[in-house]
């Protein structure tokens, strides 16, 4: 009898932490009830941007460093008279190789732009001064992307009441309240180009083509429902 009611002792511990592990039941009144919808809209690509390197080797780091300065000087300069176009330099490297013995030194620029055809006579022009084109890609601006996801957003909710408001009088009930809802819009990537690069020196300029820019959205909700 001892050993039964020490047993009993033992067991209750674990009851109540197995009870404190279950999840949260729905108190009520009415029925939950979780969905989620998606949805995208299509955006033509508005802003076309380019990477462009310049390299430079010689057996002296000044020496090498001054020949890139000089290069990307000129660069930037020829850039900034290209209207419409924003240019930036990016990152700057240099390093010695060992065989064979001589410093190498490299800096990027950035390009952006929303005339297509500027932006890539530019980039012809600077690949002519020994740049080399890391990529071109296509985007869309802040305010198109974000009215594009604005967009997608709605019709994602629009869909998510839709279906909700199908499944209550499938059930016989109605909807009754929203009591939870959560949106999330993906950012706006850049699609692969189809793209060839000219590269040897009086280089026409690229030539480059994109496909059209998904922009998604998710929508999910925990709907109340109660008897008609």
């Amino acid at each position: 009898m001892r050993r039964s009611l020490l047993l009993s002792f033992l067991a209750l511990p674990l009851l109540a932490g197995a009870a404190a592990a279950q999840p949260a039941v729905f108190a009520g009144p009415g029925t939950l009830l979780r969905l989620s919808e998606s949805a995208e809209v299509v955006r033509a690509p508005d802003e076309v941007s380019a990477t462009l390197r310049y390299e430079a080797r010689e057996s002296s780091a000044a020496g090498v460093q001054a020949t890139v300065n000089r290069a990307m000087a000129a660069a930037l300069e020829t850039a900034r008279g290209a209207a419409g176009i924003t240019s930036s330099t990016g990152a700057y490297r240099s390093w010695r190789q060992e065989d064979p013995a001589r410093w190498v030194a490299s800096q990027t620029l950035n390009l952006r732009g929303k005339d297509q055809a500027a932006l890539l006579e530019l980039v012809g022009t600077l690949q002519s001064r020994g740049l080399v084109v890391g990529g071109i890609g296509f985007g869309l601006n802040r305010d198109t992307a974000r009215t594009a996801r604005q967009e997608a957003a709605s019709i994602a909710l629009d869909a998510l009441r839709r279906r909700a408001e199908a499944v209550a009088v499938q059930m016989g009930m109605k909807v009754e309240r929203i009591a939870e809802v959560n949106v999330e819009a993906s950012d706006v990537g850049t699609p692969r180009p189809m793209m060839a690069q000219a590269m040897a020196r009086a280089a026409p300029p690229p030539v480059a083509q994109s496909d059209d820019i998904v922009v998604t959205a998710s929508a999910s909700a925990a709907v109340v429902l109660a008897p008609n």
